[in-house]
């Protein structure tokens, strides 16, 4: 259960990333980059607050200070990435073919 909450905050951060991503890009065209932060570091952000928000098998939550917890926001953020990547390469390919 608790990876289907972080798969589905991954994919919700993801369009409302791409989205915040294309408002960034469409009203300020030289900022490229602070429209990329922000656009990746939604999908990141939600992820990573749902992964802090649900409990583990023994009914705990993670604690920031084990290294297992820090390697699991790492695997979220490489994963959330991944996908901002691939719907973006979407959303391009769709809009060039018409």
């Amino acid at each position: 259960m608790r990876i289907l909450l972080i798969f589905g905050a991954l994919i919700v951060g993801t369009i409302a990333g791409i989205y915040l991503f294309g408002m960034i890009w469409k009203t300020t065209a030289p900022e490229g980059a602070m429209a990329m932060v922000v656009g990746g570091g939604t999908p990141v952000l939600l992820g990573t607050l749902a992964f802090l928000g649900t409990k583990k098998a023994d009914g705990q939550r993670p604690s920031l200070l084990s290294a297992q917890t820090w390697f699991a926001v790492l695997g979220i953020a490489a994963a959330a990435a991944g996908l901002f990547l691939l719907l973006i390469i979407a959303v391009f390919l769709a809009v060039q073919r018409g």
